[in-house]
């Protein structure tokens, strides 16, 4: 089920998006920040940010996070789903939470950065509407932005 992230879930959060960026995307850690997901609670307080998690049991096996980039702009970010949970519907049930809540606060587009080793999750967007704006090359890998009107 899809739940907002609780204080008690850091480890876990953490445990599972670590364990996938060693696993799928084991580029250098300085080209891709991950000390957001030291501070959960911290990172994604206020208003109009938010962090979601879907827990299988008593177990976290996917996120996604959403961050204010301007009054109008929202960040999609940390989209991850365990490797064994993947192809059960529960990426698009926590894209749908982080896009429903970016409707809610008021947002008019939501913004989401790729690598191209982020195939799944490309597609997953793109089956939801994201379009792709602008590709840069950034220490020899690609990085995308796509963006959704809402």
């Amino acid at each position: 089920m899809v739940r907002p992230f609780k204080p008690e879930d850091n480890d876990g959060v953490k445990s599972l998006i670590l364990s996938i960026l060693k696993q799928e995307y084991p580029f250098d850690k300085n080209a891709y920040a991950d000390s957001d997901i030291f501070d959960i609670s911290r990172t994604y307080t206020g208003e109009k940010n938010s962090f979601f998690v879907y827990e299988s049991g008593r177990k976290i096996v996917g996120t996604v996070g959403i961050k204010g980039d301007s009054d109008k702009t929202a960040l999609l970010r940390r989209l991850f789903v365990a490797p064994h949970f993947r192809r059960r519907g529960i990426g698009a049930l926590l894209l749908a939470q982080g896009i429903d809540f970016c409707r809610e606060k008021g947002y008019r587009e939501v913004v989401f950065r790729a690598t191209d080793k982020m195939k799944g999750a490309i597609d997953l967007i793109k089956k939801h509407g994201f379009t792709e704006q602008e590709k840069l090359e950034i220490a020899g890998f690609h990085i995308h932005l796509y963006r959704l009107k809402i």
